[in-house]
């Protein structure tokens, strides 16, 4: 298949209804996720506390911060406060945008279709924490946003279809609106609601725990390098979706051999011959994920110096602080590659490419195996060198591993560029 062909065959998704719709909500949601970015980097790397009181941040160690600045506490509460109000109800934003995008795209309008949107969201999602009346939210964060854009899409299209249009008028009766919408209210709200209660009856049966126990199983095995390898893939592509869950998984499987790794290297004050230098955490995340998952600080070197688009460039540009320091949500959302076929290679090959690259180096003892805890909010490209004790060798190396990466983007990069030329043309 020739360039063409495959230009051809990407602006032909791109004019797909849902993608459409998929892609104007992300850059509608773009600013929100770029505040909520700011404020995990800030809190990742100055904020981050333990339950002793100490600091496990990357500048708050640097700096002492505990001591010097007394309203850490209240700070940390405020950015978490900002944090909650932007990404951590991202997919009730997202439902209620792609539900209004999507009734526009038919031509159609309705007062309560984003409202009827995110109803029926938290309808599907919502659940009291067993034996409490806390409401859990992990449901409604960026992680499911992906969630909320379905339930957005699926809104629209039912009021688009069995709803009717009424159009914009100063005299406009609102009762009536919500009187002829009655039908597809009723509609999106049943099948939110079978949803919920199928949700429930996974709940009430214990299958969440079942889950969380084969996971446990696994996490307390012992790795091989291609298993590190798979989880690095399926973390990735998983991402690469939409759906973030995943890595909650892959950054805490086989924590046992990190922890046996410490302790060797404390006992015989040395990080080398520890008994598992090919570590899935070690690998994925000293390696694979600079400039967080997809190994994104690339993308936006490439970005700012290839792209042709300057939107694509100022959204590189203002994701480029959290993406040092590997939080890229609102680089992903806002370019985005989030369900683009144009980065699903570079965004899931170059982690892989960092890990075998990375264990080859350790293979050939250019430098010790990352042994070493890495404070939270560490740049991506400095989690090497602290890794293994400050060898900077390490750290040269990392920066020829990004060079690397940079590389793998640019092509896609420029086929960016054809594809969104080629988009905008069929537009006029």
């Amino acid at each position: 298949m020739n360039e063409n062909k495959i230009v051809d065959l990407l602006v032909k998704y791109k004019q797909l209804t849902f993608i459409k719709i998929l892609q104007q909500t992300m850059v509608s949601i773009f600013p929100f996720a770029l505040i909520g970015t700011y404020c995990w980097a800030l809190a990742n790397s100055f904020l981050t506390t333990n339950s002793f009181l100490t600091t496990n941040s990357f500048f708050g160690r640097l700096t002492n911060i505990i001591k010097w600045f007394p309203a850490h506490n209240f700070a940390s509460a405020i950015v978490s406060d900002v944090s909650l109000a932007t990404t951590g109800v991202l997919a009730l934003y997202a439902a209620f945008i792609s539900a209004e995008l999507t009734m526009r795209h038919y031509g159609k309008n309705s007062n309560i279709v984003g409202v009827a949107s995110v109803a029926s969201y938290i309808l599907m999602f919502i659940h009291t924490i067993r034996n409490t009346q806390q409401y859990e939210m992990n449901y409604y964060n960026a992680t499911w946003f992906i969630f909320g854009i379905i339930v957005g899409y699926f809104v629209g299209w039912v009021f688009a279809k069995f709803g009717h249009d009424i159009p914009e008028g100063k005299d406009r009766d609102l009762v009536k609106t919500i009187i002829v919408n009655i039908k597809p209210l009723l509609i999106v709200l049943a099948c939110a609601l079978v949803i919920h209660l199928g949700f429930a009856t996974y709940r009430q049966y214990q299958m969440d725990r079942i889950v969380a126990q084969s996971v446990s199983i696994v996490a307390n095995q012992h790795s091989s390098y291609g298993l590190s390898i798979l989880i690095s893939l399926i973390t990735t592509f998983t991402i690469w979706l939409g759906y973030a869950g995943t890595l909650n998984f892959s950054s805490n499987i086989f924590g046992n051999e990190s922890i046996a790794n410490l302790s060797y290297a404390l006992s015989h004050k040395t990080p080398w011959n520890i008994p598992y230098p090919y570590t899935l955490q070690s690998l994925f995340n000293g390696f694979g994920g600079i400039g967080g998952v997809g190994a994104t600080l690339a993308l936006v070197i490439a970005l700012i110096l290839f792209s042709n688009k300057k939107q694509k460039r100022a959204i590189a540009m203002r994701s480029s602080v959290p993406v040092f320091f590997n939080v890229n949500f609102s680089l992903v959302v806002g370019i985005p590659t989030i369900l683009n076929p144009i980065y699903v290679i570079p965004f899931v090959l170059s982690p892989i490419v960092n890990m075998l690259l990375g264990s080859i180096a350790i293979w050939i003892k250019l430098f010790p195996p990352l042994v070493y805890p890495v404070p939270d909010g560490t740049p991506g490209i400095l989690a090497p060198l602290m890794g293994t004790g400050g060898n900077v060798v390490a750290l040269i190396y990392t920066i020829f591993i990004l060079i690397v990466d940079v590389l793998i983007y640019v092509p896609f990069v420029k086929l960016d560029n054809q594809v969104a030329n080629k988009y905008e043309a069929s537009l006029k």
